[in-house]
């Protein structure tokens, strides 16, 4: 067949099918919505698989990050780093994010800070943005307070000047230097999702005690594996410094003896960040793929049983002189647009889900971005009035705490006077005040009643 009786034929075996379709809406509505269903379900996991589990890290050479499942001690990190041979490069951070008020340039604002060792983007493999990275002399402690910002901030807080390097803002009542931005996509796996800015010395975590520092296992070490290390190399490593460590300082938390069923190991970086996800998305990534031969066994049938009530139509056919090749294409060019149907409405499907999905967990991140914007506002507004010497007293009052107040009048009489100190009223007239006593006023204030 030519190519022009090809086409024609086929638009022929279309405007059929379609027919065919449309004279049975239920069964064609039954049979695509089967069908989108089912690949609906499926692309919305792959696309979910594909970005938790298989899509590699955003990172130079992610196969050779590695981070150490426990945490340690600031004598245990500093030996750790001094004495390991399997790695290029090891680094620190801290155990969460710290919430500061940042100040100095424009409205106050409550950001997210992660506390990183100074060569985090060495070991990552990525580049500022703007500016530069830390320098080693900024991680000691008494080094200058130097930050490094996200793009986000950098464009909604400080309107994308890039002068802003170099700039002074203060974090949480300390001054600090902006010395770089990071890039647009940049994410630390183990910083909080809204975390906007980088500081160093983990050492100096807020969320743990001065006194507590010392032995506790507050701070976590990843780094990057030599070309030639394995990860069994650096397990290795790892028994024989910790044994060394044990013996060397057994008063040390992170010195007891690990459990037989979580032992201190080295993990890849995607391991430890898909490791609670992965089993329950395989086995839910297993349960949508059987759906899916559920729905194309389902499918199928109704086909078959479509088919066989068409016999007498394939009869009359086949005797005006349709021989079964063309059948075949007929029954072939429906089932496709039956599947294209389905299809497109699955993708549609998976989309929306996929979009459910986004606004379900971004909604949770700006609930607590704008409780801590609230919260920085109240706290630069405290403490702008205690630099005014204005006092600054809640306005919030537990349960059950009876209401101070008088009638905000300066002529109130003594028995219109609402107040939990009925003396005071009684001694001549009252004021309102902002903590909720009643003031005696002057006599000669007073309204004759």
């Amino acid at each position: 067949m030519s190519e022009p009786g090809f086409l024609s034929a086929l638009r022929q075996d279309l405007r059929f099918a379609a027919r065919m379709l449309a004279r049975r809406p239920g069964f064609s509505a039954a049979i695509v919505l089967t069908v989108a269903f089912g690949i609906g379900a499926n692309t919305a996991l792959f696309s979910v698989l594909r970005a938790v589990l298989l899509r590699p890290l955003g990172y130079g050479d992610p196969q050779k990050l590695v981070v150490l499942t426990r945490g340690a001690t600031p004598i245990h990190v500093d030996e750790f780093r001094a004495t390991a041979r399997s790695y290029t490069e090891t680094g620190v951070f801290s155990g969460g994010a710290e919430q500061m008020a940042l100040t100095g340039k424009g409205e106050p604002e409550v950001v997210s800070a992660a506390r990183v060792s100074a060569n985090f983007l060495s070991i990552l493999d990525i580049s500022p943005a703007l500016g530069r990275s830390f320098l080693s002399s900024e991680d000691r402690t008494g080094g200058p307070n130097v930050a490094m910002i996200s793009t986000r901030l950098w464009q909604q807080h400080f309107a994308g000047d890039r002068a802003v390097l170099g700039r002074a803002v203060t974090l949480a009542g300390a001054p600090y230097t902006i010395v770089g931005v990071l890039p647009p996509l940049f994410t630390f796996p183990f910083a909080d999702a809204n975390t906007d800015v980088w500081i160093t010395r983990p050492i100096e975590w807020s969320l743990m005690p001065v006194k507590s520092r010392p032995l506790s296992p507050y701070l976590h070490i990843f780094g990057r594996l030599k070309p030639d290390a394995s990860l069994d190399d650096a397990n290795a490593e790892l028994v024989t410094l910790n044994r060394q460590y044990a013996t060397a300082h057994p008063a040390m938390l992170d010195a007891k003896p690990s459990t037989a069923d979580n032992p201190t190991r080295v993990r890849t970086l995607q391991e430890s960040i898909v490791a609670d996800v992965r089993l329950p998305l395989l086995l839910l990534s297993g349960a949508v793929g059987l759906l899916l031969f559920i729905v194309c066994a389902n499918v199928a049938s109704l086909l078959l049983a479509r088919a066989a009530t068409r016999a007498r139509e394939f009869a009359v056919r086949a005797a005006v002189g349709a021989g079964r090749g063309r059948l075949l294409r007929q029954l072939l060019t429906e089932s496709t647009l039956l599947s294209l149907l389905g299809g497109a409405l699955g993708v549609l499907l998976a989309w929306a889900a996929l979009r459910s999905i986004r606004t379900a967990t971004a909604r949770p991140r700006r609930a607590r971005l704008r409780a801590r914007t609230l919260a920085g506002h109240r706290n630069s507004l405290r403490s702008g009035a205690r630099s005014l010497g204005i006092p600054w007293r809640s306005r919030r009052r537990s349960a059950g705490q009876p209401r101070k107040h008088c009638l905000p009048r300066q002529a109130a009489p003594p028995s219109r006077c609402r107040t939990a100190r009925p003396a005071s009223c009684r001694a001549g007239g009252a004021l309102a005040h902002s903590s909720g006593e009643c003031r005696a006023a002057a006599p000669e204030s007073r309204a004759p009643l």
